[in-house]
């Protein structure tokens, strides 16, 4: 999990980022990614800065990603 969040922080630096292996597997994640670069994106904007972060991966070791992406503005509302 640690390639996964060292690949997006490249990208996205001081995203917060929260990655879990909910099948055990190494192959499906979920990904919490919260990061200032999102204001004014799209979500799928957003989504296409991570995904195109992993493309290595996705390449070699990463079968799929559940994402789910925040300003931090908007993460501060979802804790709520």
């Amino acid at each position: 999990m640690s390639k996964i969040k060292d690949a997006i922080l490249k990208v996205l630096e001081g995203a917060l980022i929260e990655i879990k292996n909910p099948q055990g597997d190494g192959l499906h994640f979920n990904a919490v990614v919260v990061a200032p670069q999102f204001v004014g994106k799209s979500l799928i904007e957003q989504h296409r800065l991570v995904m195109g972060a992993l493309s290595d991966l996705f390449e070699t070791s990463l079968h799929a990603m559940k994402l789910e992406t925040y300003t931090p503005e908007e993460w501060e509302k979802e804790k709520q």
